[in-house]
């Protein structure tokens, strides 16, 4: 099996056990649900970094900017919590 069929396998199997997981726990917030799976993703693209060049490239851009969106939502619970809301 290719690195990169491990790689997508990997990636689903962690998305969905993190799924079903806070389906079982009865979370019912969305954002929750991206937090989780951002970072789920975040440390599996880490564990396979040693993808040929072009493609860690591309695997890094696609981090950066998941990693950007999980900010922006962490700054927004941040100010909502600020705000008392």
């Amino acid at each position: 099996m290719r690195i990169y069929n491990k790689y997508l396998i990997s990636l689903a199997i962690s998305t969905c056990f993190i799924n079903i997981l806070l389906a079982f726990i009865g979370q019912d917030d969305l954002v929750i649900y991206v937090i989780t799976n951002l970072i789920s993703y975040l440390v599996v693209t880490l564990l396979y970094a040693y993808l040929n060049p072009r493609t860690r490239m591309a695997l890094t851009t696609i981090s950066g900017v998941s990693f950007a969106g999980f900010m922006v939502i962490v700054i927004f619970r941040v100010i909502e919590i600020w705000s008392g809301g």
